[in-house]
Parts: C-alpha cells; structure tokens; sequence
C-alpha cells in the first residue's frame, strides 16, 4: 500500500505531519469548503467551487459545502503511519521521507496480477518482446501531419520491452524525431523535479475499470469480444471492478443466460456469465473484484455464488467485494456489520481461502464506514480497502467545466484530500494487505455530463486525478463505465469505453489518459513543482522507475495559452523525447480529434501511434512547448 509521504509540499508552504493531523481534525467535523491554494506534491493547484447540497445522493462530492448529507467525499486529513515490507503495515514513521504502505506492488489478492504476467512480458498469452504488433503505423503529426513512424499496436498486443524499465510496454520510444507541436505566444514555465524525493508509488495495475454487474449479462465480457481485450489489454494487466449499483439488483440463477436486448439488462448471473468473465480476464491478464449482492441478505446464495466464481475465475479473482454503498441502507456497526459478516462468513465458509475487499463506501463515508469497517474485518481475509469518489454531480453546481481543472483539495467531507487521507490512514492502521483502491468513481455522478465527461477535459482531469490518488496513497482507481439501461435509464457519457448491446463503439478521451498513465510506467513518484505565470490549471509530477529512467506529465488545462516548459529534473539529461495527448483544433470541449502520440485510438483497440518528438536539453533541464488544452508525457534518460 502506498500511503502518505510524511512531509506534503502545498505549493511554496511545507505542511509537516503536525499540522496535517490538525487538518484531520478539523476535516472530520464536517464538510467544508474546496479550498483555493492547498497544493498536492504533483505541482500547482487550485481548489473547486459550488456546493453540493441535496439529501440522499449516492455518489458524489465537489467543493463547496454540503448539506443534508448529501455530500459523498471523505473528510479528515492526511493519515499518519509506519512503514512496511511484504505488503504489511506497522505503526511509526517511515524513514527516509519515503511513504509507508506496501512495498513490491505486485501481487494482489495473494497471487500474482492476473497469474499472467513475469519480467515484463505481455499478458494473457499475447505477443511479448518487441513494442507492440500490427505493423508499422503513420498516425502522422497533430500539428503538422509530416510525421512516421512508430508500431501500431494492432489492438492486440499488450507486450513488449518495458518502457523505463518498469512496465510492459505498448509504445516504443525508439528512434525520436525533430518538430513537435507548434505553440505561439507561450507563456512561460517551470517545473522543478526533486531527484532525491520519494512522495509515493505507482505499482502495476494503477489504471482500472468499474463496471455495473449487469454488464456481465449481455455477451460483452467473453473470451471473443476482441475489440473489448484489445483495449483493455492497452492499459493491462489492471483490476477490473464488477458491481456498482446494479450488483444489488442481480441474483444469482445457474442456469441463466445473457440477453442482448437494447437497454434491457437481465439481472439474473449464470454460470455463463462468469464464465465468460473469466475467459476475458484469461485474455487481458486482468484481476477482477467480483460483487456479491449486499441487500437480498442471502448468504446462502451468495456463497453459491461465490464458489462457483472462485473455482473459475481461479487466479483471476482479485476479491470478493460485498455490496455497493452500503452506507445508503444503514450504518456500521448497526444494522450494516451483521449482515455483512453473514454474507462474508457464508462465503469463507464455503472458499476458505477467498480473499474480500470492501466496504465500497460513498466518499463522504470514509470516516463512519470505511474506518469501522477496516477494524472490524480486517482478520477475515481482508486484502483491499474500497471507496468512492466523483468530481461533482450531474445537474448541480458542481457539474461544470470549472470543477475538473484542478483537484478538490479540501480535507471536508467534501474533498478529495479528505477522503484519500481518511481512507490511507485506515488502510496504514489496520495494515491491510494491498491498501486501497478509489474503487468507483469519475468525473460526474449520475453516468457524467454530455460535453465534460466524454470531452477532452475528462483526459486531463484524469491524468490529475490518477496522480493526485497515488501521490495520497492509493493503489490505483477504477473509472466507472456502463451501458445505458444499467443503473437506471441515463446515458453513460463518462464511460472510458462506450459499448451498445456488448458491441464497442467509441473510445471516449478519458480512456486515453489511461493508456498515458499506464506509459508512464511503475516506480516512485518524486515530488514535483508547477509554475506557468500564476495559472494553477498547468500541473507537473513526475516518476522514478528501478533502472533510472524519469517520466514527467506536464497537464495544461489552460484552452487559451500554450505553455514553454523548462522541466529541471535535478540531475545531467541524456536525452529526452515526448509524446502528447491533445485534439484538433485545441478544445477542453472537443469530442473529437483526440490523439495520443499522433494518433487516434480506434474502437477495435487499434492505435497507429506515430515516433516521439527529441526534446530539446541543457544540463538537468528539458525544455517542452505544451499546447493549450493538453498534456505532454516526456521520456528522460
């Protein structure tokens, strides 16, 4: 588990783990405002406005204060805790500035991620050695369109040497060449990478998939869905999450089959349907937290389920995760703890050795749910911590542009900051085996908002959202996504992958900054500063992996003002060379148009990247033109 660095940099202050606590304190009292200068260790910052103010919402937070309850960020602040090795946690400081939490980041659930993958080889038994296959692509330049180059991936393959020596890779940083995007009138910036520092870690697996389970019951998720594995093979091996709302609604029938029928789900599971689970996670070399149904209250069903879930899907399965929100229907202990020690008991005792991974809880409920629970459970094979957390709220306030250009950083009940901190600490506490994951969350609640969660925002919100979740101590997030008629009647606008009746139809940009982050690669993240003449929308983080190499993501949010960068990454560069993500023309709106190293990626998984640009160097610093309205992620030897 990676929990918090000790020492945070909020923008020019240092916060010391003194004054973190008192920020706890005053967090769990109740909601507060976003706040307007808090910066996390990955650059510049800005808080977000509105308030959210509804009672008895089911997943959302946003800056602003809340009422009624509605609110659903965790409160409290930064968690204190010790150190660990093997993947258990012990009380005290950690040594050195480097976080506490789990070390090595690489087996989740007791086996290894997936059961697929070793020394960097593709996964699912799929081509490894090489940067991806398919052929040579074109994808020329964004900007320019003169550029060639580079291996398409094909939409299959997930293997290849690393990138950075750290992940199996599905891009190739050979061969740069001159040019990159042209940028007028840039403003100027500076990033500051301190080489020393160790602010978190970023294991395998970071960049994951929620899904409702009714996605399981209409042929999407088989062995032969093969634009859905070529996807997902893109940002493999990683967790995908199976429940959410609808995993209260489905039952468990053996004999029941899949139904295709526009906006129709069936809500009864069969062994068909796990199976094909399993066959698409033996194609990606995916894990997959399974749900099991938390209202019905029948063990004896679940357990059935359950059984037959773990014999399949074998090493596969990540956990079993208990219901969904379950903060909604009652309160811990009360009436909660009963019900799912029954559930829970019914299952080890019918599979022993099944691993659990829970609560799932609504942000806001990281202090009354999640810290019980973790207390509570953490003797009964409990090997991964689960919260949720969205941006904001379809149709309030909160759910506009504004809300997605920096992270909420309030330590209330509605921030993120709070609920990242609250949920670290009751991971580091209890020393649960993997941490925590953001098991569900997004941009808006209520599947997203036309126009913000399918643009190419949500791509840059992403990026932030995935580096301020690891710098806070989680293991990894998981992007929620569905079909319409799951989960109510509302269109998905926020899935990073859009499917209709199980067929895929579109890759929606924040799908792309998945694939970015997984090029990114795994080692520890190094604390990072961002300045581009005051404006808090241009963020900076960087990462470490074993063999040297730094990744720096420069994220500029800004649609009007191209950024020139000069990244000094503390020691002598080599070399350096870059790929951006970003549209045509640049547009925080645009829905279209969106590439990612030249190129577009296609909803059979295809992507015909182009080479990376060779950055321009002097001594530690990398100088990087970043247009307006992208991101740039930048190789340096």
């Amino acid at each position: 588990m990676n929990a918090v660095s000790p020492i945070a940099s909020f923008g020019s202050i240092l916060v010391v783990p003194s004054l973190l606590l008192a920020l706890a304190a005053c967090g769990s009292t109740g909601s507060s405002g976003s706040s307007g200068g808090a910066s996390g260790l990955g650059g510049s910052r800005s808080g977000s406005g509105g308030s959210s103010s509804s009672a008895g919402t089911t997943e959302m937070n946003s800056g602003g204060s809340s009422s009624g309850g509605a609110s659903l960020d965790g409160s409290g602040g930064a968690s204190t805790g010790g150190s660990s090795s093997g993947g258990a946690r012990s009380g005290g400081a950690s040594a050195g500035g480097a976080v506490p939490g789990r070390s090595g980041g690489s087996n989740f659930g007791g086996s290894s991620f997936g059961g697929a993958n070793s020394g960097g080889a593709s996964s699912g038994g799929s081509n490894s050695g090489g940067s991806g296959s398919g052929g040579s692509g074109s994808g020329g330049s964004p900007s320019d369109g003169s550029r060639t180059g580079g291996a398409s991936s094909g939409g299959a393959s997930s293997g290849g040497a690393s990138s950075g020596g750290s992940t199996a890779s599905i891009y190739s940083w050979s061969n740069p060449v001159q040019g990159g995007p042209a940028v007028q009138a840039p403003v100027t910036g500076t990033v500051t990478v301190t080489r020393a520092s160790n602010a978190g870690t970023v294991a395998s697996g970071f960049a994951g998939f929620s899904y409702e389970k009714t996605h399981m019951t209409n042929n999407s998720f088989t062995g032969k869905n093969a634009a859905l594995i070529a996807l997902h093979k893109l940002v493999a091996p990683t967790v995908v999450r199976i429940g959410a709302t609808d995993v209260n609604n489905c039952t468990w029938v053996p004999a029941a089959q899949p139904q295709v029928t526009q906006g129709s789900f069936s809500k009864s599971i069969g062994t068909v349907d796990v199976d094909g689970l399993a066959d698409l996670m033996s194609a990606t070399g995916n894990s997959v937290i399974y749900g099991i149904n938390f209202v019905a209250n029948d063990p004896t069903n679940s357990a059935a389920e359950a059984t037959y879930a773990f014999g399949k899907l074998g090493s596969s399965l990540y956990g079993f995760e208990i219901g969904n929100e379950m903060n909604q229907v009652g309160t811990w202990p009360g009436t909660l703890k009963p019900q799912w020690e029954s559930i829970a008991n019914a299952i080890l005792a019918s599979v022993p050795s099944a691993k659990m991974v829970g609560p799932a809880a609504s942000g806001p409920y990281s202090l009354s749910l999640t810290t019980p629970f973790a207390a509570d459970e953490k003797d009964k094979n409990l090997v991964l911590l689960t919260g949720h957390y969205y941006a904001g709220t379809r149709g309030r306030a909160d759910g506009v542009l504004a809300t997605l250009l920096a992270p909420n950083t309030s330590t209330g009940t509605s921030g993120l900051l709070g609920f990242l901190a609250n949920t670290n600490a009751a991971a580091v506490n209890n020393s649960i085996p993997n941490g925590y994951r953001v098991g569900e969350c997004n941009t808006f609640g209520g599947h997203g908002v036309d126009g913000l969660s399918n643009a190419l925002i949500s791509a840059l919100w992403g990026i932030d959202f995935m580096f301020y979740s690891a710098l806070h101590g989680a293991s990894g997030v998981n992007f929620h996504g569905g079909e319409k008629g799951q989960d109510g009647n509302n269109p998905f606008y926020y899935s990073p992958i859009e499917e209709l009746n199980g067929v895929v139809t579109n890759v929606n940009p924040l799908f792309y900054s998945m694939v970015l982050f997984n090029l990114v690669g795994t080692g520890h993240l190094l604390a990072t500063t961002a300045t581009a003449n005051g404006d808090s929308s241009f963020t900076a983080y960087a990462l470490q992996s074993a063999d040297g190499t730094v990744m720096v993501v420069l994220d500029n949010k800004d649609e009007t003002n191209p950024v020139n960068a000069t990244v000094n990454v503390g020691s002598a560069v080599t070399s350096a060379s870059a790929i951006y993500l970003m549209s045509t023309p640049a547009s925080l709106t645009a829905q279209t148009g969106i590439t990612l190293a030249g190129a577009g990626i296609g909803k059979d998984g295809s992507w015909k990247y182009a080479a990376p640009y060779a950055m321009s160097t002097s001594g530690s610093s990398v100088i990087v033109p970043v247009p307006p309205a992208s991101a740039v992620l930048i190789r340096v030897l």
